[in-house]
């Protein structure tokens, strides 16, 4: 039943005729008769009893009108919530983002878009690998990655596009009351450290830029091991070792003095920050924050 079909009937209870119902419905008398035999022959039984003048719907009808009611009440929150869903999902742009710049870059592009209360935004943190496959298989529309000398970014033009957004150090750091131990195990080791997998992106950059640039690599130990950057600032501020970790994630704790940057005796690695989508069409809302991204590198 659709429900302009309920609104006719519907329009015939209240006024009591279908003269008068058509002038409601903005129609003309024979255009609403030819509506409501269309109406009787979907459901199949006379809903007009035309034997009596001026012509009434039948009893039977007249019964069901609070049922019709609601019922076309209920469609039409149905058809306002299917259509505001809609203007929701074409609004809303899904960012994937590795967990450290889930917690320090990408909110800064979700608060510049605030102000528009036509965009909605999702942010979803994963490692890069699984921000990766969400890109790919269209569960975000935009990734914000890291991409540095030791694990650069794939680039395929045929179908990614990318943007650099910012770029910062990873730098090494530890609980400030730790820093004479520091001192003392850099002088005659070993230095604890805590590292990420070999399987995930930091990793690269640990094993291949900053620990052989260590003087004495030997002596680095590796008192823990996490693939969150999260978690290595907080082994870190814990004192159980040095932990790489991108700077922006550690400002806060470096400028109320509970961690040190260790970047003057122990080497640091340069990180891009990289917006990545696939080629193609996209939507206004996509678009916008796309431009977004593409503008941060020149504001910072």
């Amino acid at each position: 039943m659709r429900l302009e079909w309920l609104e006719d009937l519907l329009a015939v209870l209240e006024t009591g005729s279908l003269n008068r119902a058509a002038e409601q419905r903005l129609l003309t008398q024979p255009a609403f008769s030819r509506r409501i035999r269309t109406i009787e022959r979907y459901v199949g039984v006379d809903l007009v009893d035309r034997s009596r003048k001026p012509v009434q719907l039948r009893k039977a009808v007249r019964d069901q009108q609070q049922k019709m009611q609601e019922l076309a009440a209920s469609l039409r929150d149905l058809v306002y919530e299917l259509k505001r869903q809609d203007r929701e999902t074409q609004n809303r742009v899904v960012i994937t983002s590795q967990h450290a710049i889930a917690a320090t870059i990408a909110p800064e592009l979700v608060k510049r878009l605030a102000p528009d209360p036509d965009i909605s935004i999702r942010l979803r943190s994963a490692n890069r690998d699984e921000c990766y496959a969400m890109l790919m298989t269209k569960q975000a529309d935009i990734a914000l990655l890291y991409r540095s000398v030791a694990d650069p970014l794939p680039a395929d033009e045929d179908f990614l596009e990318q943007v650099e957004v910012r770029s910062e150090r990873l730098i090494p750091v530890i609980a400030s009351a730790e820093l004479k131990t520091v001192r003392r195990q850099l002088k005659s080791g070993p230095l604890a450290v805590v590292a990420y997998p070999a399987d995930v992106s930091l990793g690269q950059v640990l094993s291949q830029e900053v620990f052989p640039a260590i003087k004495g690599s030997d002596s680095v130990r590796r008192r823990a091991e996490t693939a969150l950057t999260l978690a290595a600032l907080q082994l870190a501020l814990s004192g159980v070792g040095v932990a790489w970790i991108p700077e922006s994630l550690g400002a806060s704790d470096i400028a109320q003095g509970g961690l040190a940057d260790l970047s003057d005796v122990l080497p640091s690695s340069m990180l891009t920050v990289v917006a990545v989508r696939l080629s193609g069409a996209k939507s206004p809302a996509e678009a916008a924050v796309w431009q977004l991204a593409a503008e941060a590198e020149a504001d910072t």
